[in-house]
């Protein structure tokens, strides 16, 4: 008898979340972006990255070869990211660090090719400074012995260019395309050493 009142009372409440989330999608409540298609040339989703992708390759490790679709009509420029979540650094919950950071790439672009140049590009994209502080592309790194890690690459389709400095943080880059993500794709490689 107990559990059947509990089952009735999760499932009362269950039953209002759906009619308070049904309520609020009326009246403007959350929405999503639209969910982008990423692929990378040389490695599946959840697969292992290549050496030439990595710092095996020392300075010639180069970015990978990119594509994406799905992004909405509106997209003016897109913001690439690659991070690895599994370190952690100084103990901090909140970091993880930084491989790659490029912003106002333009809204009519389908993807990147391998080994985007450092430093500011033509068409007006800047990289921001990666955990090495360079502004670039820096391949995946896990510590020999550490395990492998999940390098996550994020493609964000905005609804304007930033116009931020190269010298942007990280954190000043996410902060400003807050209210302006449109589409979002999400892509893992894994990498580690023994």
């Amino acid at each position: 008898m107990r559990y059947m009142k509990r089952f009735i009372v999760a499932a009362m409440l269950l039953a209002s979340f759906g009619v308070a989330q049904e309520k609020g999608a009326k009246k403007g409540g959350p929405s999503l972006a639209a969910m982008m298609n990423l692929k990378v040339a040389d490695y599946a989703d959840g697969g292992r990255i290549p050496d030439k992708n990595t710092c095996v390759a020392g300075p010639a490790s180069v970015s990978p070869a990119i594509s994406w679709s799905g992004a909405p009509a509106n997209t003016a420029s897109y913001a690439v990211i690659l991070h690895d979540p599994d370190a952690v650094l100084g103990g901090a919950a909140s970091s993880d660090v930084l491989h790659w950071g490029l912003f106002d790439i333009a809204g009519d672009a389908k993807g990147l090719p391998e080994g985007v140049k450092n430093g500011d590009q033509a068409d007006g994209a800047k990289h921001i400074s990666n955990i090495t502080g360079g502004p670039g592309y820096f391949g995946p790194c896990a510590p020999a012995g550490h395990g492998d890690h999940h390098y996550m690459l994020e493609v964000f389709a905005l609804n304007a260019k930033l116009g931020l400095p190269a010298s942007t943080s990280r954190a000043d880059l996410m902060s400003a395309m807050n209210g302006k993500v449109v589409g979002k794709g999400v892509y893992v490689g894994i990498f580690g050493r023994k």
